[in-house]
């Protein structure tokens, strides 16, 4: 039985390292411009209180008041359980920076980071559907 050539081993392990990490870049990267989570997100807590998002979604990172009364959160989603994936758990998270006028209704939200989620390739759409 002939042995593969050296070249052809090299062509063939560099071919494998490069899909691996294609395959890696597509699943570890954060989006902003998910529409569909950006929908989803609109439907569920627009008008909502911001201290009944809190309570049902898990605490702001930051709060920033602002001059007219409103105040300006950070918020991201806790990773739970999910287990590590190929850069982490912590891969698997939202980020939204949510907007309460001063009566605490939340008036908007927008994705500052919407991961891989556990079973979509949005962890956002996965919370708030």
């Amino acid at each position: 039985m002939a042995l593969p050539s050296r070249l052809a081993v090299t062509a063939a392990v560099t071919t494998a390292v490069v899909a691996a990490a294609l395959v890696g870049c597509g699943s570890g990267s954060p989006f902003k411009n998910n529409d569909e989570a950006q929908a989803l997100i609109g439907k569920r807590i627009v008008g909502m209180q911001a201290g009944d998002f809190f309570q049902t979604f898990g605490r702001p990172r930051s709060r920033t008041e602002q001059p007219d009364g409103s105040a300006l959160y950070l918020w991201e989603s806790a990773v739970g359980s999910t287990p590590p994936g190929p850069f982490g758990e912590d891969e698997r998270i939202c980020r939204l920076r949510v907007m309460a006028d001063k009566r605490g209704r939340i008036e908007g939200a927008s994705v500052l980071a919407d991961f891989q989620g556990r079973t979509s390739t949005s962890r956002c759409s996965e919370l708030f559907r």
